[in-house]
């Protein structure tokens, strides 16, 4: 356990890139700290962004620029928080809590045999729910740890709209929680490496890296087709059933207006780069980040989009 350390880094500045929709515009944000990949994002409010790259320190962004929240931990990768003072993150086979001031590494490992910890979903600080690249899905009860073996390894994403209504993504299988067991969904889409997103138990949306999203609607799956996107989407938030924004390959980002998807921005067909977000998060319809790399000569560089009203 160690107390964070706040330093600080720079100063942002965006660049627009042409590409508008709902509400602003989309921008790289450039200035921020220097890293080959970003792997997720959390947004607090617009003045409290929190971003991981995969090394041992959160990125903040605190609406003007950036600073650091050093940890002991390295291989930090996903995000999940209740609140500003209740936030869990990925970092590797152990979990790291923050209650606002302090990260404390917590073993998840141990007592569940969880091993690369790939995300992490709660209802509630007794209500904690952990996926990795085992069949194993570690649940905490605001005591103790507990396991169960459900679907296949590599999973991606968890996620739920209650403590009785929880669902885990792997490469073949989508599994779902009931309260009191777990049991493979019947549908031909399930399965990927993207996510399992809902804004409610009759909205949930399974981005499956493919041209071929899964979405639920309290009753039925179904297949939804975006086959005249470019790139395929592998992340996906929004403020509402109607108000979604989807990344993924190819620099993909994507609106839906609760009829259809709609694309704001991808990269040129045959550019010398290949663009991939990762993840997208944020506060409100104008308050939206999407995060992750561009490989290209010299390697892979970490990018930051931002979704805002623009002067």
């Amino acid at each position: 356990m160690r107390r964070a350390a706040l330093l600080s880094l720079s100063v942002v500045a965006v660049c627009g890139c042409g590409e508008s929709g709902a509400g602003g515009d989309w921008v790289t944000v450039s200035g921020g700290p220097t890293a080959s990949t970003f792997l997720d994002v959390w947004a607090f409010s617009p003045g409290d962004v929190w971003f991981v790259d995969g090394g041992p320190d959160v990125h903040r962004y605190d609406g003007a620029g950036f600073s650091t929240l050093a940890t002991t931990a390295g291989g930090l990768s996903c995000i999940f928080a209740l609140s500003a003072s209740d936030v869990w993150l990925c970092a590797g086979d152990q979990a790291l809590h923050y209650d606002g001031s302090t990260f404390t590494a917590v073993d998840v490992a141990g007592p569940t045999g969880l091993d690369g910890l790939t995300d992490i979903w709660a209802s509630s600080a007794s209500d904690v729910w952990m996926v990795g690249d085992d069949a194993i899905i570690a649940h905490y009860d605001g005591a103790s740890w507990s396991r169960t073996i459900a679907g296949s390894p590599f999973k991606t994403s968890i996620w739920g709209s209650g403590p009785t209504d929880v669902y885990a993504l792997d490469t073949f299988d989508l599994v779902h929680y009931d309260g009191s067991e777990w049991s493979e969904v019947s549908f031909a889409g399930a399965g990927g490496d993207g996510q399992v997103w809902g804004t409610s138990a009759d909205d949930v949306w399974l981005m499956t890296g493919s041209s071929t999203l899964g979405h639920y609607d309290g009753t039925t799956w179904a297949e939804v087709e975006t086959g005249d996107l470019v790139g395929d989407l592998t992340a996906v938030w929004g403020s509402a059933p109607d108000d979604l924004w989807a990344a993924g390959s190819a620099g993909a980002i994507a609106h839906f207006d609760g009829a259809s998807w709609a694309q704001v921005a991808h990269q040129q067909i045959g550019a010398p780069y290949l663009r991939m977000f990762t993840a997208v998060h944020g506060t409100s319809t104008t308050d939206v980040w999407a995060v992750g790399y561009q490989l290209g000569e010299g390697g892979s560089t970490g990018i930051l989009y931002h979704h805002a009203p623009q002067p």
